[in-house]
């Protein structure tokens, strides 16, 4: 587990960070600013649904900028462990990987596999003292075993809940009426209302957040995380690029 744990932090400290942007990108995701905040301000206070489109255009299209600086800045600073020519990032970090684990297993795959069994071992085998008294405490609130338990509680208050819905007295309301007094129109505005408001949520809430999660909780997470996040993080990766060093090392 310890040098499950070193490899990860020296993975995400040459992979993951603000520094990357370099002076361009801070520049493009600094003037990106004033632009979502002009779209927050236009829908929130406003209303003006119809106005916010160009604000938030420019500031996603700085944000692509941005995120073309940090690619580019990353692999400039990866090319030293790979001396790889190649512009795309995956090439450099699975090179990358493959220097960090070749002391594990040949392959990233067979590395994935051996820490993946340290980790399963390592939770299944806890003992039950101090230092691991947060595993124990959240297997006390939610315990995985109980999953099938918890589900077959929540079909039978679903039951209870239908149940008591179709017994009552009769209403003189009719919910098939009801639906055929509803205008068309209604339906086709509610329906373009949906989907305009589905493509305004996923700028304006998903995307950003997205960023944020991205480029900056994560380079928190490796200064404050603990091991079993970093190591998740670090197994990902080694499942997401395996194989792909051996074709770059071939070439």
């Amino acid at each position: 587990m310890e040098e499950l744990r070193r490899l990860s932090i020296q993975y995400y400290q040459n992979t993951v960070g603000i520094r990357f942007f370099g002076i361009k990108g801070g520049a493009f995701l600094f003037f990106s600013t004033p632009f979502l905040l002009i779209s927050l301000y236009l829908d929130f206070e406003l209303h003006a649904e119809n106005l916010i489109l160009l604000p938030i255009s420019v500031c996603v299209f700085l944000w692509e900028k941005a995120k073309k600086e940090y690619d580019q800045n990353l692999i400039r600073h990866l090319s030293f462990y790979s001396h790889l020519e190649s512009k795309k990032v995956s090439d450099h970090k699975a090179l990358f990987l493959h220097e960090l684990t070749y002391h594990v297993a040949p392959s990233l795959f067979e590395t994935m596999k051996i820490f993946k069994e340290i980790v399963e071992t390592h939770n299944k085998n806890r003992n039950f003292v101090l230092d691991n008294i947060g595993y124990h405490f959240s297997r006390f609130l939610y315990d995985p075993e109980s999953k099938n338990r918890i589900l077959s509680l929540i079909i039978y208050l679903i039951s209870l809940i239908a149940v008591l819905t179709v017994i009552k007295p009769e209403s003189q309301y009719s919910i098939y009426e009801v639906i055929q007094d509803i205008p068309m129109d209604v339906v086709k505005s509610y329906l373009l209302f949906s989907l305009f408001f589905i493509i305004f949520g996923y700028f304006v809430i998903v995307i950003p957040v997205m960023f944020v999660v991205t480029y900056v909780a994560v380079p928190i997470l490796l200064k404050f995380s603990s091991v079993a996040v970093l190591s998740r993080f670090f197994i990902s990766e080694l499942n997401r690029y395996s194989y792909l060093e051996q074709g770059l090392r071939l070439g």
